[in-house]
């Protein structure tokens, strides 16, 4: 079987779309059979930009075009002589072949007032192409509801196959230089709540924030500072703008992105994980948060509940008053930080990248035998 997965979305490798498909590659390459090959292709100036992934047994297929060919109506030349094509963000080129394509979320219907208006006019445009699939894989059963009702897909041809965190989000000892070092570069505290993740609405910071104010109304003498870890994402300006309102410059940080070898650390670094989302087609950083033994409290919505299980605290995310509340509870109890940290070590054992690239394998497999 030949196999051609679109590789443009590796750009961004250590976040997103591109960390998925970075570790769906790097998995597969191990779990395929002697009779597979897997091909990414990749517009030449991304790769002039990032170098191949090198990931072994995968090849890499430069592709002259821009980002827009995608959209015409007929199958490029360089896609010849593949048996599947994989689109792992969202809209597909055309293919004569079998594709399957990966929706990781429906959020562009639910809270299109969260995208660029660019985006969610593409995706609306093209969703006619996205029920031409083949296969549909996508990240919870949440989004599979939600593909089927928004998208008029039937069940039987869309999958729901769990994503992983990596090897390397795991409990560890960290060195008092290797402390130090990081506590400089990401002006960390020495007790902190942690949330990951982009900068931007949807995420809910704007309420993580206003609950955290009322846990400092409690606690006025608490060194519990609270550290928001990603970039920038889409109107990000009323979260900082919050934070000034409240006069909490002092007590909330702002890291900017953060490595990627260096979140685990930070993981670990925590009192606890917040992370109050309004919508997840999946969630990682709760799983990447338990991992690492880290305490969770999380939103109850969308697909984090399959995610988080009963491993940490789910919260309404629209009552700061509850989100308010369990932060104080596990701030005030070394039990229940033990308790939620062995929890969640046992629930982050369900999920990985190599069951997902397994997974994935076995739906290229009967949509190529259809």
């Amino acid at each position: 079987m030949r196999i051609l997965i679109d590789g443009n979305t590796l750009e961004n490798g250590g976040t997103g779309i591109g960390h998925y498909t970075y570790n769906l590659i790097l998995e597969l390459a191990k779990v395929m059979g002697e009779g597979d090959e897997l091909s990414v292709g990749m517009r030449r100036k991304l790769l002039d930009k990032t170098g191949e992934p090198g990931i072994e047994g995968v090849s890499v297929l430069p592709v002259a075009e821009r980002s827009f060919r995608k959209y015409l109506p007929f199958s490029p030349r360089w896609m010849q002589g593949f048996d599947l094509y994989h689109q792992p963000n969202y809209v597909p080129h055309a293919f004569s072949g079998k594709t399957v394509i990966t929706i990781h979320d429906m959020s562009h219907r639910i809270f299109p007032q969260y995208h660029p208006r660019r985006r969610v006019m593409i995706l609306r445009a093209f969703e006619s192409r996205l029920r031409q699939a083949d296969r549909i894989i996508t990240d919870s059963e949440h989004a599979r509801q939600e593909i089927m009702e928004l998208l008029r897909v039937p069940k039987e041809r869309i999958e729901v196959i769990y994503l992983g965190a990596g090897s390397h989000y795991r409990p560890m000892n960290i060195s008092e230089k290797q402390l130090k070092d990081l506590q400089s570069r990401y002006n960390l505290p020495e007790q902190f709540l942690l949330y990951v993740g982009t900068i931007e609405p949807r995420k809910n910071l704007e309420r993580l924030i206003e609950a955290y104010y009322l846990y400092r109304q409690e606690e006025p003498a608490s060194e519990l500072k609270l550290v928001l870890a990603g970039g920038k994402g889409w109107l990000y300006e009323s979260i900082f703008s919050r934070v000034q309102e409240l006069h909490l410059q002092q007590e909330v940080i702002f890291t900017g992105y953060v490595d990627s070898d260096d979140l685990p650390c930070l993981y670990n670094m925590a009192m606890a994980f917040v992370y109050p989302s309004l919508y997840e087609g999946f969630g990682l950083p709760p799983l990447e948060a338990m991992s690492c033994g880290t305490p969770v409290i999380s939103s109850n919505a969308a697909s984090i509940p399959e995610v988080v299980g009963e491993a940490g605290i789910l919260i309404d995310p629209y009552q700061i008053n509850d989100l308010a509340e369990a932060i104080f509870r596990v701030a005030e109890s070394a039990s229940l930080r033990n308790e939620l940290s062995q929890l969640g070590l046992k629930q982050a054992q369900r999920f990985s990248w190599r069951r997902c690239a397994v997974e994935t394998l076995r739906v290229y497999r009967d949509c190529v035998s259809m």
